[in-house]
């Protein structure tokens, strides 16, 4: 059975962007290239398809279809999966490449399914509603979470509005040079 492996990267207080709004990541541009090879690795080897959330989406949609490079290919290439509310998104273009997919209905149930096909397993990428609801439905497998070492005090949370609790067991903790560190929790509830 393939795994839901959900990726992000937040401040040591828990915020996925700043309290300027939607893509106010100022805050993590210094830490980025700490975990490039790490994620290259996560995208090239251990996954075949990304998981996004509606926000998340619009954010990368408008920006990694121009950009050139492996590890542009490797956000470019690999099969994506939009995840919005019903009717919110009429279709979800990813530049020329034709292979993001819309899941607006019967989610639980087509991700359930997606997992149990054939493949390697599959990543969320920041998306944080996402992530918190499909943690709600028990369909997470890993959570992979870079705490940078910045306290905003304010902004959008990564994990929120969860509906019950989740028992995590720690699988990996791994320093990078600039102060982050790569946090890999198993979800064992």
């Amino acid at each position: 059975m393939r795994k839901i492996i959900a990726s992000a990267n937040t401040t040591l207080d828990g915020f996925m962007e700043g309290p300027n709004g939607e893509g106010d990541l100022g805050w993590l541009m210094p830490y980025v290239p700490d975990g490039l090879a790490d994620n290259a690795r996560l995208l090239g080897e251990e996954t075949d398809a990304i998981l996004l959330g509606r926000s998340t989406y619009g954010g990368f949609a408008g920006f990694w279809p121009t950009q050139e490079g492996e590890f542009a290919d490797l956000m470019n290439l690999s099969p994506k999966y939009v995840f919005a509310a019903e009717g919110a998104l009429p279709e979800v273009p990813w530049g020329t490449f034709g292979n993001a997919h819309l899941i607006d209905r019967d989610v639980e149930a087509r991700v359930r399914a997606m997992k149990a096909e054939d493949g390697k397993d599959m990543v969320i990428l920041a998306s944080g509603g996402l992530v918190s609801s499909f943690l709600g439905l028990g369909l997470v497998d890993e959570l992979r979470t870079v705490v940078c070492p910045v306290v905003l005090g304010a902004g959008k949370p990564y994990l929120r509005g969860v509906g019950r609790a989740v028992e995590l067991e720690l699988v990996e903790a791994k320093p990078y040079p600039k102060g982050a560190v790569s946090l890999t929790y198993r979800v064992s509830s």
